[in-house]
C-alpha cells in the first residue's frame, strides 16, 4: 500500500452540519422577546402613570367647580378631560375638559348640569379659562317634577317625542280610566321658557292644533304652559340662551359669565326682565 494511501486512512471521517438543537432558541428570537416584554412594560407603566395625572387633575378640576358654584364636598362632580392628561398637567394648563354636576338643584327637581371648559390654565385654586359654555338637561322623571304641580303628578307626567315636550294623563272616571296627551312645542324668550299647543291625542287618535279646535270651537292655539323663569332657578353668572328636546331630554343651553362665575354676586339666583 502507498504511502499516500495510509495517510488517507488514518483521516477520520467528514463531519456534516446538522440540525440546530430545539432546546436552544436562536439568538433573534430572544431579542424579539425580550423587545415585546419590554414594550409591554413601557406601555403599562405609561398607562398607569396617565390613568394617576387624570384622576388628580379631574379631582382638581371638580373642586374649582364645586367651589364656584358653592356645593358641598358631597356634590357628585363627574370630570372628562380632552387629550392626555399627563402631557398637559406639568404645565398648569388643560385644551378642554368637560365637567357634569349630577342631580343639580333646580327649583322643585334636580338636573345635570354640564359645564364644556377651554384652555384651562393654573392651579392651586386659582383657574382661568378661555371660554365656558353649559347646559341643563332634565331626564322625563325631572321634568314632571319641574313642571307639573305636585298635586297633578299621579295623573299627569312629562315626556319627550321629537321636539315636543308631552304632557300624558290619565284620569278615573265612570267608564275607567280615561288617557290623552298633549304635545307642546318649548319656546324662550326674554328670559323666560313656555311652550304652545302642537297636538293632542284622545282615544289613540292623534288630532292637530286645526282639528281639536274645528271640533270644539276653542282657540287651542292660545293655551300656552305658564312661562317659567329659569334664571331663578340658576345662579346668576348662568344666563339661558335656548331651549329645546334633544335625545329624550329637556336641555337648557346656558352662556357663563366667566367674570362673575366664582363670585359671591354670581351664585346668587338671576332674574328675568
Amino acid at each position: 500500500m502507498a504511502l499516500s494511501d495510509q495517510r488517507t486512512a488514518l483521516l477520520p471521517p467528514r463531519l456534516q452540519p446538522g440540525p440546530p438543537d430545539p432546546g436552544q432558541p436562536r439568538p433573534g428570537v430572544l431579542f424579539a422577546v425580550l423587545a415585546v416584554v419590554l414594550v409591554a412594560l413601557a406601555v403599562t407603566a405609561l398607562a398607569t402613570a396617565e390613568a394617576i395625572s387624570r384622576a388628580e387633575s379631574q379631582r382638581t378640576i371638580a373642586s374649582m367647580v364645586r367651589a364656584a358654584l358653592e356645593l358641598p364636598d358631597s356634590q357628585r362632580i363627574d370630570v372628562d378631560i380632552e387629550g392626555f392628561a399627563l402631557l398637559q398637567q406639568p404645565f398648569g394648563r388643560f385644551d378642554g375638559a368637560h365637567a357634569t354636576v349630577r342631580s343639580f338643584p333646580t327649583g322643585p327637581a334636580t338636573s345635570d348640569l354640564t359645564f364644556d371648559m377651554e384652555g384651562l390654565r393654573g392651579g392651586d385654586g386659582d383657574w382661568t379659562l378661555d371660554g365656558l359654555s353649559g347646559a341643563l338637561t332634565l331626564t322625563a322623571a325631572q321634568a314632571t317634577a319641574l313642571f307639573v304641580p305636585a298635586e297633578a303628578r299621579g295623573a299627569v307626567r312629562v315626556g319627550f317625542s321629537g321636539d315636543d315636550v308631552v304632557f300624558d294623563v290619565s284620569l278615573p272616571g265612570g267608564m275607567g280610566t280615561q288617557t290623552g296627551s298633549v304635545a307642546m312645542t318649548p319656546r324662550f324668550e326674554k328670559g323666560r321658557v313656555s311652550a304652545g299647543v302642537s297636538s293632542v291625542t284622545a282615544g289613540g287618535k292623534v288630532l292637530s292644533v286645526e282639528e281639536v279646535t274645528a271640533l270644539t270651537g276653542g282657540d287651542l292655539a292660545a293655551l300656552q304652559v305658564e312661562p317659567l323663569c329659569f334664571a331663578e332657578l340658576l345662579p346668576r353668572a348662568l344666563h339661558v340662551s335656548d331651549v329645546a328636546v334633544s335625545e329624550q331630554r329637556f336641555r337648557v343651553e346656558l352662556d357663563v359669565n366667566l367674570a362673575t362665575f366664582d363670585t359671591a354676586a354670581g351664585s346668587e339666583p338671576g332674574s328675568c326682565p
